[in-house]
Parts: structure tokens; sequence; C-alpha cells
């Protein structure tokens, strides 16, 4: 099984909508070599969440073999929903939380759980060698979008 790490990061931190941009690095290993593919894109009227659920389904997306997965994110609510297993009693439950309300960004989170279904998958937050390059990218990005 290839290991693969996702790395993604984005300028919106909290719950308010607003305009902002997310970045995601793929990264994977071919003769020992690193091979990377990256993206980024601006969205309007968005959350930290939707920046980072979407950034994850896009890289997911590009992968076309089970792998060994390590995605490293910022987003904690990401982070703790996938950890303690909320995301898959959300889908259980018909994308109700706990508390019998309709969980936010259900449909992100459906396809999410969809493409990490064929993979093994750790989420963390740990700093990384591309933290630093993936902020700068992003204010430059963000100075383009006034």
């Amino acid at each position: 099984m290839q290991d693969v790490n996702i790395y993604i990061a984005g300028t919106i931190h909290g719950p308010a909508k607003k305009a902002g941009g997310y970045l995601y690095i793929l990264e994977c290993f071919r003769g020992g070599q690193a091979v990377t593919l990256e993206k980024t894109v601006w969205m309007e009227n968005a959350t930290e969440n939707q920046l980072a659920l979407t950034a994850l389904g896009e890289a997911l997306g590009r992968i076309n073999c089970p792998c060994s997965l390590r995605i490293y994110t910022d987003c904690q609510h990401i982070i703790h929903a996938m950890r303690d297993s909320w995301a898959r009693q959300w889908q259980k439950n018909g994308w109700r939380n706990a508390k019998g309300k309709v969980v936010k960004n259900a449909d992100l989170w459906q396809k999410v759980l969809e493409q990490l279904d064929t993979h093994l998958y750790t989420f963390t937050d740990e700093p990384h060698t591309y933290s630093q390059w993936m902020k700068d990218e992003l204010e430059r990005e963000g100075e383009k979008h006034g």
C-alpha cells in the first residue's frame, strides 16, 4: 500500500462565512522521491470547515488506488470529527448530530467519507515541512483577490 500525505491549509479560521482560499498538496513517493501535486482555490462565502472539506475532497479525488494516508490540517473540527468517529456516527444517523440537529456541510462530509473508504488514514495537525510555504502562497494568492 502506497504512503501518501495530504497537506491542507486555508485562509479562513472559524465559523464566519467570508471569502477565502485553500491550498492542498498531495505528496506520494516514487523510487524514494517525493512527487507532489498542488492546487489553490479561492471561494466566496465559505467557512473554515467548508474550505478544508472541499480541499480534502479534491485531493482525495486525485488518488486512484488504496493508500495509507496521513492528512495534515489545522482545522480542528475535521480532526476531532474523524479521530472521535463523529462523522461516521453522523452518517449512520442520517446526517444528524447527537442533539438531533442537521450536520452542516453534510454533502461535503458524505463525499469525503466515501472517498476515504478504500484507504487507511490518520488525521493530524502536526507542523510539517510545507507549513510556511503554504502560508506564504495563500498570502500571495489573497493579495490577488483583495
